[in-house]
């Protein structure tokens, strides 16, 4: 069950003092005129933004470092009796290493100048990282949510989904989140689905690639993370609001879409002492709302859309004493929805209410025991309830022993109808939904069109996740003329769902219209619910837990100009279901207990070892060669929930069948909704990656890399069907038999969690970027040339491939026509074989900043859908299905919707007044050029719009706002 956040103020408390950070660190050598390391030299660091300075001195080589240091710009000073004092302004990065090199002698003419590698240059690893500050998040049109932040990672796809995050040389799932290095993905699930804003990140660091062993890496995507703002010795704050009306938002391509938006931002934050030199505040309150009016689709008027969001956020930072750092921070957000999901072909009444609370705690610091030992600790607690309702409940008489018929005169009254379309050739079933869709479809050029949808929303739905983490880490320095810094991790964290759903009414129901069959019996009309809503079981929470521990060690061993990267990640996964107990009685070791806890599988230690192995040459001191090979296991979170074998009772779905007149026919149980046994001794999924690259420094103001990288990713799990092998048509080299012997499988589980054979993704990468820092220029910009493909898509699983998808629920492996050798090898939906990204901002002379995001992309590959291309396969198995839905007539990806491009801007003009006071008016312009390309065809053959866009790039938009700063 969840930890309270209590509990981890109780082990603040009991707890050594020693807590980690989301820091960066400064390192070097110092040395003497002749070249030799000078020890004994003492190095201090002071910033504002560490309330007492923090010091060390160098070892006998001169090697020094100063870990754990809050991002920001640090004066640094060298001193050594005898010797003249040296003084430096660094720049400390967030998840990075700024290297320092010093000559001390008896006299010295050298100025204090500020020390920065950016983020393109690195001594330290061969890891492809890159840092966003806030100055560049003020300065660049960004955006408001934490997700908006990835439109700037170099190499990146350009993405507006919703929900699922663009795609990095693996699925938009295979991306990691960290929101002050706590994960914000959705527990379970992967997705970027809860919602931090970007308000408070004072700096962003993401890491796309050669990862060392350390900060526990396991992303098959890239990993990013944020530190948040603190407090410092002076008091100051800042309140801004922003305003986008409907007047300011271009008329969308999208002819089914039809409404007008009225959004803004309101932000207020401050910081500052509450002791001095010892204690630091930071507090802030974000309310976003969203207001849509005269809103309108294909059915006509919708009721206004009304979003309205409440977060608060305070962070603590104290030192109480110079080699201890300690912080906690606290996140509250609260979030209401009225009239929501009413999609472009959706009557106003299948709207639905959602209500939505995310909370997020962190206790954090380090510990500097001496000059070589380091401590950092770090506990975190996050909790994202959310409640959806129905704006309109139905009640009933829903039934599955045939005591109840359906009212099919009244179909929009007892849940939620798909109005069917006409099949060209298909007379007899055209005939028959002729008045259905006459009563219920949408008017187009004057005619009822079939398609739609009406009724009322189908679902009720309470879904809470939590997720509760500790992490601990050991540095110990040693070593002369070579030097080592050992790192020593462990990690632990576990992720939970808690499930509750019924349907509202008959759940969804759609119009066969004859065209299927139940034990010979022609179906007309099918309603899909879940079981519990018609009183068949009881109705229950589906409770379950991924639980995952971590080890890392890595050696960062510095030569000369070279400097390695020796490391291994252990991890041990383990997966806790609901529904069945532990037993002799049954091969399988397995008999139903509905509410019972069990261990569904577990993933040792021995099968998932990641070693990572780096090389970096400085070879005339800061210019660099590099070179990395890893291996990453990114977690199978979602399979807890997908495959519990509690959905059979709590969450099972069921097909009721009914003919012409709406007499019952019977029932079956939705394949995808039953509980699933894992297959015997699986491999874990894993990443291989090879890369390498060089960084130069130019000069005082350009720096520059390219690297090129290639990743192999296999051994994918997911729900298919036990004989698939032996049915669907496999190739030569599939073995010919049940993936779990038939004695073995629990009740009717005609499903199981499987390693798909033959699948894998590939993914290649060349990369330019280049970084410009001249006084009041900055310029970042990009070039990438990549390929991603292979036959498993989790991009692709979908009608719309914007949802919350995971292993084991996707269609991949579901039945046939769709297995990995059906036609779906090929371009993966995330591919972009051209992707250029530049921008920046500039310092205007009269107290004003222009900045701007520019990106160019490759388009979007897509394939045709068609049964009937898989038509004899089903008939030699007996099947009438007529679902097009992810059987590809032809080779994945074998067709790209249109490249896009996309300019935004921003102007931001200052008033400064009085000794502290600055007021500016900010102006952000989206999508200059307002090139709404189309993206996510419709790959439906059989559909009248198959090849049209099904989603369009956002309108240009004016967004217009005021600032104090003070």
């Amino acid at each position: 069950m969840r930890k309270s956040l209590g509990l981890l103020f109780v082990a603040l408390l009991l707890a050594p003092a020693a807590w980690a950070q989301q820091t960066g660190s400064i390192a070097g050598r110092v040395t003497s005129t002749d070249g030799a390391g000078l020890p004994g030299v003492v190095v201090e660091a002071r910033s504002d933004v560490l309330p007492r300075p923090r010091a060390t001195t160098t070892l006998d080589n001169g090697d020094f470092l100063l870990p754990q240091l809050p991002p920001g710009v640090y004066a640094l000073s060298f001193r050594l009796e005898g010797l003249a004092r040296v003084d430096r302004d660094v720049e400390v990065l967030l998840d990075q290493q700024t290297s320092v090199q010093v000559m001390l002698a008896e006299t010295i003419e050298e100025s204090i100048e500020v020390v920065s590698e950016g983020s393109l240059l690195s001594l330290a690893s061969a890891e492809v990282k890159s840092e966003i500050s806030e100055v560049v998040l003020d300065q660049v049109p960004v955006g408001q949510d934490y997700r908006d932040l990835q439109k700037l990672i170099p190499g990146v796809q350009y993405s507006e989904n919703s929900v699922r995050g663009p795609s990095a040389g693996g699925s938009g799932q295979d991306n990691v989140y960290l929101f002050d290095g706590v994960s914000v993905n959705l527990p379970l699930f992967g997705n970027l689905s809860s919602e931090p804003s970007k308000h408070d990140v004072e700096q962003v660091s993401i890491v796309k690639g050669g990862s060392r062993a350390v900060d526990f890496h396991r992303a098959g995507g890239f990993t990013i993370d944020t530190v948040s703002k603190s407090g410092t010795n002076r008091f100051r704050g800042e309140a801004s609001y922003q305003l986008q009306t409907a007047g300011m938002t271009e008329d969308r391509e999208d002819p089914t879409l039809d409404f007008d938006e009225d959004r803004d931002w309101a932000t207020v934050g401050v910081g500052g002492p509450v002791v001095q030199d010892n204690l630091y505040f930071y507090a802030s309150y974000f309310r976003p709302t969203v207001d849509r009016d005269n809103v309108a689709n294909v059915y006509g008027p919708v009721p206004d859309f009304e979003s309205t969001r409440d977060e608060l956020f305070g962070k603590l930072t104290w030192t109480p004493s110079s080699s201890v750092l300690l912080s906690g921070s606290y996140r509250d957000s609260e979030r209401e929805d009225s009239h929501d999901s009413v999609g472009s072909t959706s009557a106003a009444s299948t709207s639905v209410g959602n209500e939505a609370t995310l909370e997020i705690g962190i206790l954090e610091g380090s510990w500097i025991i001496n000059d070589r030992n380091f401590v950092t600790l770090k506990a975190t607690d996050f909790a994202n309830e959310n409640l959806g309702r129905p704006d309109r409940i139905v009640n009933v008489p829903v039934a599955l022993d045939g005591s109840v018929s359906l009212d099919i005169a009244n179909l929009d009254q007892i849940g939620h109808l798909l109005v069917p379309s006409p099949i060209a050739g298909n007379d007899a079933h055209n005939a028959f939904i002729a008045p259905i869709i006459g009563r219920y479809g949408y008017l187009e050029n004057g005619m009822r069109i079939g398609g739609g949808d009406v009724g009322v929303h189908d679902l009720l739905n309470d879904q809470d996740f939590f997720r509760q983490s500790f992490q601990v880490g050991y540095d110990y320095l040693f070593g002369e003329a070579v030097s080592h810094e050992l790192h020593v991790g462990y990690q632990w964290f576990s992720d939970e769902e808690q499930l509750a759903r019924t349907s509202n009414g008959w759940g969804i129901i759609s119009v066969p219209g004859g065209r299927t069959s139940f034990q010979g019996q022609p179906i007309f009309y099918q309603a899909r619910l879940l079981a519990g809503a018609a009183g068949a079981i009881p109705i229950g929470d589906l409770s379950t837990e991924y639980e995952s521990h971590n080890v890392e060690v890595n050696d960062t061993i510095r030569w000369n100009n070279w400097t390695f990267n020796v490391g291994v990640l252990l991890s041990q996964d383990t997966l806790y279901g609901q529904g069945l107990r532990e037993t002799s009685a049954t091969t399988s070791g397995f008999e139903p207990a509905p509410g019972n806890r069990y261990e569904m599988y577990k993933v040792d230690w021995d099968e998932m070892i990641q070693p990572r192995l780096g090389a970096t040459w400085a070879y005339n001191g800061q210019d660099t060669l590099y070179g990395s090979y890893a291996r990453y296991n990114p977690s199978a979170s979602s399979l807890p929930r997908a495959a519990a074998w509690d959905r059979n009772f709590f969450l099972r779905t069921v097909d009721v069948f009914f003919d012409a007149d709406g007499d019952f026919i019977g029932t079956s149980q939705v394949a995808g909704s039953s509980g699933k046994l894992f297959a015997d001794d699986l491999d874990p999924r894993f990443v291989e990656e090879f890369l390498l690259g060089t960084a130069r420094r130019f000069n005082a103001r350009w720096t520059g890399r390219a690297y090129a990288r290639y990743r192999y990713a296999s051994s994918f799990w997911e729900d298919t069907n036990n004989n698939a092998r032996l049915l669907f048509d496999p190739p030569a080299g599939v073995p010919q038999e049940l993936y779990i012997p038939t004695n073995n499988l629990v009740g009717s589980g005609s499903y199981v969690i499987a390693e798909l054979d033959g699948a894998f993704t590939k993914f290649w990468e060349a990369t330019l970027e280049g970084e410009r820092r001249a006084g009041d220029l900055f310029v970042r910009g990009s070039y990438t040339w990549s390929h991603y493909y292979g036959n498993f898509d989790q991009d692709n699983t979908t009608t719309d491939n914007d949802d919350n998808i995971f292993i084991g629920s996707s269609f991949i492996a579901d039945s046939a026509g769709r297995q990995v050798w059906d036609n779906k090898y090929g371009d993966l939906r995330g591919d972009r074989r051209h992707l250029v990204k530049v921008y920046g901002y500039y310092r205007l002379p009269w107290n004003a900043t222009t900045g701007a995001f520019a990106v160019y992309q490759s388009g979007e590959p897509w394939e045709a859908w068609d049964v009937e291309h898989y038509r004899g396969l089903l008939n030699q198995i007996g099947s009438t299905s007529t679902s097009s839905t992810g059987r590809f007539a032809e080779s994945a990806g074998s067709r790209t919707s249109d490249d896009h491009y996309q300019i935004d801007l921003n102007y931001t003009q200052s008033f400064p007044f009085g000794e502290r006071y600055n007021a500016q008016l900010v102006v952000d312009l989206f999508n200059l050029t307002d090139n709404q390309t189309g993206y996510n065809i419709n790959p439906f053959v059989s559909s009248s719009t198959f090849g049209e866009p099904r989603s369009y790039y956002a309108p240009r938009r004016l967004r217009l706002g005021v600032r104090l700063e003070f």
